[in-house]
């Protein structure tokens, strides 16, 4: 005797309506209807109740139908597979959040996507040349490819409180006048940049920068944004 004939044949040797056995399960009854006619068939937890309310064991209960065992053994197959799945899923994203929340502020390529980072503006002075090639000075005689050195170690501030981050980009050669930097940025990642003059920064910005360039010590007591 199949699982479908199994189950009408229980209930109505308890004297329940599909609807009662349903409010039992806590299912609907068109969910017992379509196990007696064979459209669908119970999980495992719900096979467990049912054994247990027609006071029979599992095994008694599924004999003789061995196409839903292979059915139910399969998807208890495929429910595993997926959990394994979304268990390494889930880790693999905790392990993410946690590496962008420490890795901040260390390589600008993962503060890029880092989630954690908001962008921020801020102002800064530049020196008044660039050197070229690796240190350079830039020559006008000469077919050789010239390529701008990126500034590096500027301090940009971001708050008239002086609170802001030292970064390193490329950005070439300023031009005449136009030695300071508006430049939007999240973690170490400079997403853009405009060069513009001392008089277009906010003067509440202008008191805590310095108007010519002065390369930073390595260590200051200046407050950071990160």
């Amino acid at each position: 005797m199949g699982l479908k004939q199994q189950l009408k044949s229980y209930r109505l040797q308890k004297g329940w309506t599909q609807k009662m056995l349903a409010e039992k399960l806590n299912v609907s009854d068109k969910t017992i209807s379509s196990w007696e006619t064979g459209r669908s068939y119970p999980d495992i937890a719900l096979l467990l109740q049912l054994s247990e309310l027609f006071q029979i064991s599992l095994d008694e209960f599924l004999r003789g139908d061995t196409p839903t065992i292979k059915r139910i053994d399969r998807d208890l197959k495929v429910k595993k597979v997926y959990q394994r799945i979304l268990i390494t899923l889930v880790v693999a994203m905790v392990g993410l959040l946690i590496f962008f929340n420490v890795y901040q502020y260390r390589n600008q390529w993962v503060d890029r996507f880092n989630p954690f980072l908001a962008l921020t503006t801020g102002y800064a002075t530049l020196p008044a040349k660039v050197t070229y090639n690796g240190g350079n000075q830039y020559q006008k005689s000469t077919a050789k490819l010239q390529v701008s050195d990126p500034y590096t170690d500027i301090w940009v501030v971001e708050s008239p409180f002086g609170a802001g981050t030292r970064l390193s980009f490329q950005g070439g050669q300023a031009p005449p006048n136009k030695h300071y930097v508006l430049i939007q940025h999240k973690g170490l990642y400079v997403k853009r940049l405009s060069f513009i003059p001392w008089t277009s920064i906010p003067a509440n910005y202008r008191a805590i920068m310095a108007e010519k360039y002065r390369r930073l010590p390595a260590a200051t007591n200046e407050p950071v944004h990160h």
